[in-house]
């Protein structure tokens, strides 16, 4: 904002003097010469004041006759449905409706019983809702009347409302009918312990009577009325505070409305409170009395007053307060203030245009900030789900393909931020230089690109688009570094095949990515079984969290055994995890999540632990069986590793001879300084060493140089296929012999076939594990092994 603040100036005033003079002398010196009629235009509010609030008292005075009319109405309907309980719970009446008899009427539909619930008509439904019994009563009259015209009327207009929907649901309202407006409450019949099933309906009735409209009143002052409910009166009423809507009909009248609803929940009728406004006159009378007395010095003052601010300032603020206005209401900032004169209001009227330059421009920088990428330029993640919103909003079909670059970290990492931002911007503007026609590429974070391909409904053909744009990756990145190689991983998915959301579409999108990458890179188009598998991840990991806690996991060993003579003379142990919820779960599912979630240190040692009990156990026997424990690069990180095997050794009284610890080249790669001091340490306290999977990793001769090592263990691709093949054959040779002039044993991994043994025994490889021999066993089954062991296996 400073660039902009400095090239912003004022026009300059031509005399601060004449604009002072000019305007506020003027006013002042106005003000002074009407001083004593301005102290006297206070009384031109006085009667405004007087009469407002004698409306006002007068206005709540009704506000709260209004209300006590209707919740005197409430009560009423309150009260009839107590009425109705108390008959519809009782066992009586619950025959009666499943027996009509002449007995029950003789004694209950008589004008005491509708005297003292001041009913005007009870019916009886059965179950069914067809009419058992109906009689009316005319409380004024002091008789029964003839009921059938009007409870036909009633079922015709609300039968089904008065039906209740439960056993102890109870129906009340008005209803309309054409003999005038009714109370009426609906209830279960049920017996006096309050059990079902329903014999039928209870319905009993009160009609609005001019006689039950002048009880519920209770002023004679106050006039009241019943009336429909006209269409325009229900939404004022509705905006009204407490519902009850207050007006003067005329400057005699005041009436207050609220509105009652049917059975149906319909604004039906409406109640009229009306009175005389006899407060509203007093405060007439006073309010003439002070106008009479004021209205020489408000006259006066009004005419210099205000004659002289409307043609200084008021007419000049108006234009100013029209401009804000018409800014406000269109959001544009490219309309300006009409600046004239010489005094304080030019020169706000030049501050405001100078403050709107300031604010456009700021603007456009914001807007443009808001919607894109401040490294690469392109639009950022707000600005893709804009765009993606409004081709769904229509209809258009399109496909989302998320782009990650791979081994961006690695960039990061090695070279530092700075190259990684030059890798950013260059793959970005090499992208975007490739985008088909209509499409749309945004980066969304970090390395991660989103590109949107608008009309493409199908998969091939976003593929075939999406492999292309990565393609144009392939030549190095010419960076201050150095001349780098990016590759990428794209994941895609269509709309509105796979999601119906912007959210939906991405992720689906990033699990086809991820999925990408884990295969090797290239182009992944979304499926279902994707998301069954991020699930079942999502499961594994929650199920991870207390699995030592639970004892879930268990060692299985394999035993390693000496090509010459058949014996074992070691064995791997290997984690296995058998879940109650998710059965037997493969290493290579479950290990790489509990490296993620930071596990793998706790589990990890737990194995050590294991393994170092059992093999103690073996030494203690007399089996001289070393067994070897696999060990995670999060394990040869940490820089107190080679202590807490020591520890475990001690506590579990190991000789440190009948240990072996595993490790992989990946492992040894991700900190190979740290990785090589951890090893050194712990094959100081006689522990030996394996390099575990020789040849799926670096291969690297030097990494076997300068790690202090014991053995290889060859991974079992070498060995399978290998007493077909004579170049795998002289590779294996190969290893084996230089193994032996390093000084360190081969162990292969994977024999299956005695072929294969028989091959490995003529290269001289002195020691195997696989199948041939022993698949993993349980600890137990591993002992019978042990002891029952007389010959060499697998022959």
């Amino acid at each position: 904002m400073r660039g902009f603040s400095s090239s912003l100036r004022l026009p300059p005033s031509r005399s601060r003097r004449a604009v002072w003079f000019s305007l506020r002398l003027k006013v002042l010196l106005s003000l002074a010469l009407a001083g004593l009629c301005l102290m006297g235009s206070l009384g031109a509010l006085l009667p405004t004041l007087v009469v407002t609030r004698f409306d006002r008292q007068e206005e709540r005075r009704m506000h709260a006759d209004t209300l006590r009319v209707a919740r005197a109405l409430e009560t009423e309907l309150e009260s009839l449905s107590t009425y109705v309980l108390n008959w519809s719970a009782w066992d009586d009446t619950h025959a009666y409706v499943q027996r009509p008899s002449r007995a029950y009427e003789a004694s209950n539909l008589i004008p005491g019983s509708f005297e003292a619930g001041r009913l005007n008509l009870i019916v009886f439904l059965n179950r069914r809702g067809d009419l058992v019994t109906t009689q009316a009563y005319d409380l004024a009259g002091h008789r029964l009347v003839p009921s059938e015209e009007l409870t036909g009327e009633l079922l015709r207009r609300s039968g089904s409302l008065l039906r209740p929907q439960g056993e102890e649901d109870m129906r009340r309202g008005i209803v309309t009918l054409a003999s005038g407006s009714w109370l009426l409450a609906a209830r279960p019949i049920l017996t006096s312990a309050g059990r079902g099933p329903s014999a039928g309906t209870l319905v009993m009735g009160r009609e609005l009577t001019p006689t039950l409209l002048r009880e519920l009143k209770r002023d004679a002052g106050l006039a009241l009325t019943v009336m429909p409910t006209p269409e325009r009166l229900v939404e004022r009423v509705a905006r009204a505070p407490g519902g009850v809507l207050v007006q003067a009909r005329d400057e005699g009248r005041l009436e207050g409305f609220t509105v009652v609803r049917d059975l149906a929940g319909r604004p039906s009728l409406t109640l009229m409170v009306g009175a005389d406004r006899e407060d509203h006159a007093n405060g007439v009378v006073t309010a003439r009395t002070i106008l009479i007395a004021v209205f020489a010095v408000v006259l006066l003052f009004t005419v210099l007053t205000m004659t002289l601010v409307e043609r200084l300032v008021l007419r000049r603020l108006g234009r100013y307060r029209r401009q804000v206005r018409k800014i406000m209401r269109g959001g544009q900032l490219t309309s300006r203030f009409p600046v004239g004169g010489r005094d304080e209001l030019s020169d706000l009227g030049h501050a405001l245009n100078a403050l709107l330059d300031q604010t456009e421009h700021s603007q456009r920088r914001l807007e443009h900030q808001a919607a894109h990428d401040e490294l690469t330029g392109l639009p950022n993640r707000f600005a893709f789900k804009q765009t993606l919103g409004a081709l769904m909003g229509r209809g258009e079909p399109f496909a989302v393909v998320l782009i990650d670059l791979d081994n961006f970290k690695g960039i990061n990492d090695t070279l530092g931020h700075e190259v990684g931002d030059e890798v950013l911007r260059l793959g970005a503007a090499r992208l975007a230089q490739a985008l088909p026609p209509g499409a749309l590429l945004a980066r969304l974070g970090g390395d991660e690109f989103a590109l949107l391909l608008p009309g493409v409904a199908d998969g091939e053909t976003a593929g075939r688009r999406a492999r292309a744009l990565l393609g144009t990756l392939a030549p190095p990145l010419p960076t201050s570094a150095a001349e780098l190689r990016v590759q990428a991983s794209a994941g895609l998915s269509l709309w509105p095949a796979d999601g119906a959301d912007e959210s939906a579409l991405l992720q689906y999108a990033d699990l086809a990515m991820y999925r990408a990458k884990a295969t090797g890179g290239g182009v992944q188009r979304y499926h279902a079984g994707l998301s069954q598998e991020a699930q079942r991840r999502n499961e594994l990991e929650r199920s991870l969290q207390d699995v030592l806690g639970r004892g879930e996991l268990w060692l299985a060993y394999q035993p390693v055994v000496a090509l010459a003579s058949g014996q074992t003379v070691g064995c791997e142990a290997l984690l296995r995890w058998q879940s109650p919820v998710h059965g037997a779960v493969s290493p290579a599912d479950f290990i790489p999540l509990a490296e993620e979630r930071g596990l793998i240190r706790e589990i990890g040692a737990w194995v050590l632990r294991e393994a170092c009990t059992l093999a103690a156990r073996w030494q203690r026997e007399g089996r001289g069986v070393k067994v070897a424990v696999n060990v995670s690069a999060v394990q040869l990180r940490d820089p107190h590793f080679a202590r807490e095997v020591a520890a475990t050794l001690r506590s579990a009284g190991l000789c440190p001879s009948g240990l072996e610890l595993e490790v992989t080249e990946t492992a040894v790669m991700a900190d190979l300084g740290a990785a090589t001091r951890q090893l050194a340490e712990v094959r100081a306290l006689g522990v030996s060493v394996a390099l575990d999977d020789f040849g799926t990793g670096y291969a690297s001769l030097e990494l076997v140089r300068e790690l202090p090592l014991d053995k290889l263990k060859l991974d079992r691709s070498f060995v399978t296929g290998a007493e077909r093949d004579t170049r795998r054959q002289v590779i294996v040779a190969s290893v084996i012999h230089l193994a032996g002039d390093l000084g360190l044993t081969v162990v292969a991994e994977g024999l299956e076939t005695a072929a294969q043994r028989d091959m490995l025994l003529a290269l001289g490889c002195p020691l195997a594990q696989g199948y041939l021999y022993a698949r993993p066993l349980p600890p137990e089954e591993l002992r019978r092994h042990l002891t029952g062991e007389t010959v060499p296996l697998g022959a």
